[in-house]
């Protein structure tokens, strides 16, 4: 861990005994945060069993709870393994119940997105792409079996199966307002908005750049609704 926290903070490659000298000098000319995140994401305790790892989990609790009774603006994810800015207690929840509920490849990509998005270093394109991935990880094995089996599956291949021959297969376990089950129309929507917003997906066009970080904070949280609902059954083929 010693090495890759030194590459990441620009330092010279480590000696035994320079290290903590080193690290503690550079938290004195930089950002404290920047080299808490660091040791937080390369840390073995992630990979550690038994005694150990509790051990870790307890020192990240801790922490935990120093940021929020120092009312800091940061928070630590166990998810995304790092230090992300703090939100509405409810929108967290969510996302936590999101990943919770989604298979585990869906999860990581959500996890990375949420990273990426409110991380220290929030990175929107990343977020956009990680977004998309969790919701097609869901999406596409439910919707596209076979074309999932084969890699062939995209979220707007699943889109275009939901609005074409299929689209009368489907429904949503949820009623319309004459008590029968609700199409599908609204949830493609809510697809076709995240599918549609990612303007840095190819470069060369006319409409190709960066995305900005309001449009992934967006994305991402709408992305956090569409992995529970394809993850807990809301949509659904029709018997």
């Amino acid at each position: 861990m010693a090495e890759r926290l030194c590459l990441r903070l620009r330092l010279e490659p480590y000696t035994n005994t320079s290290f903590p000298e080193r690290v503690i000098h550079h938290t004195l000319d930089e950002d404290l945060l920047i080299v808490v995140d660091a040791i937080i994401q390369l840390h073995p305790g992630w990979k550690a069993a038994g005694v150990v790892a509790r051990g870790f989990v307890e020192r990240l609790f801790l922490l935990d709870s120093m940021l929020l009774d120092g009312a800091s603006a940061l928070r630590v994810d166990f998810d995304g393994r790092c230090l992300v800015r703090r939100l509405d207690s409810t929108a967290e929840a969510a996302a936590r119940l999101a990943i919770s509920a989604a298979s585990p490849s869906a999860a990581d990509h959500l996890a990375a997105a949420w990273v990426a998005t409110y991380g220290l270093a929030p990175d929107p394109d990343k977020a956009f792409s990680e977004a998309i991935r969790a919701v097609e990880e869901v999406a596409c094995p439910l919707v596209e079996q076979r074309k999932a089996e084969k890699n062939l599956a995209t979220l707007g291949t699943v889109l275009g199966e939901l609005k074409g021959n299929a689209h009368d297969k489907w429904e949503l376990s949820l009623p319309d307002k004459g008590g029968q089950r609700r199409g599908v129309t609204e949830l493609v929507g809510m697809m076709e908005v995240l599918w549609q917003a990612q303007v840095s997906r190819h470069g060369g066009g006319q409409k190709s750049r960066r995305q900005e970080q309001e449009e992934a904070e967006a994305a991402v949280n709408l992305a956090v609704l569409l992995v529970h609902w394809l993850s807990t059954g809301v949509l659904r083929r029709k018997a």
